[in-house]
């Protein structure tokens, strides 16, 4: 049995704030024809505690008074993320992967990305050399069972093989997942650090900075 971190991807790995986002304003904008503020974008896909960034724009999209399927949704976005995609920045370093690594703690990552987008955003930042398990939208076959459904964090744990975690996340989503896991699951003991300002999380562990996260993560494993 071993001690692991599991991390969400974007907005806590990875910055997205020029990617993810603009492709939920711009696919918006596409179908209902007008422009959106990007910070308003912002505020209803993080109030909404959408995981899924297709599911947020479509979200969008109806909020704004228009329907359309899905399907539509998901061809406009994937086409505007790929000429958007290089202007993702790391939020966490190497030295900061490297330095969790050293103290022989399993490392994860649970995230609502789709594989393709993982995949291409990993080998570019060269990642994949510091996780043990990789868990992405779609990984778990069952749809109703990936992220944010608790059971997505419980295959993670299994699969890492962990007697104690923390898990990582920046979202109401990631928040309310961690929450109906330690309900329904307690499996074993897992912590949960609230991570970045996009959204305020009441009663939980916080951090803001790579520095702080650091601070919070050896308090929280210091007696393990």
């Amino acid at each position: 049995m071993h001690v692991g971190v599991i991390f969400d991807v974007d907005g806590v790995i990875i910055d997205v704030s020029e990617s993810y986002h603009y492709c939920i304003k711009e696919t918006a904008e596409f179908f209902l024809n007008r422009e959106l503020d990007i910070e308003e974008v912002r505020r209803l896909k993080f109030e909404s505690g959408i995981n899924n960034d297709y599911l947020a724009t479509h979200y969008v999209i109806k909020h704004f008074g228009k329907l359309v399927p899905l399907e539509d949704v998901i061809k406009v976005f994937d086409k505007l993320y790929q000429k958007l995609r290089d202007k993702e920045k790391l939020i966490l370093s190497h030295q900061f992967f490297r330095s969790l690594k050293e103290k022989q703690l399993k490392l994860g990552i649970l995230t609502g990305r789709p594989r393709a987008d993982l995949v291409y955003a990993f080998e570019r930042f060269d990642l994949f050399r510091y996780f043990d398990c990789i868990v992405d939208d779609d990984t778990i076959e069952d749809e109703k069972l990936r992220k944010p459904n608790p059971y997505a964090l419980d295959f993670c744990i299994k699969s890492m093989n962990l007697s104690k975690a923390v898990y990582v996340g920046d979202s109401l989503a990631d928040y309310k997942m961690w929450w109906d896991y330690m309900n329904l699951y307690k499996r074993i003991e897992v912590a949960y650090i609230h991570f970045g300002s996009n959204t305020d999380v009441q009663g939980v562990m916080k951090a803001k900075s790579e520095e702080e996260l650091k601070l919070i993560l050896e308090e929280v494993l210091h007696n393990r």
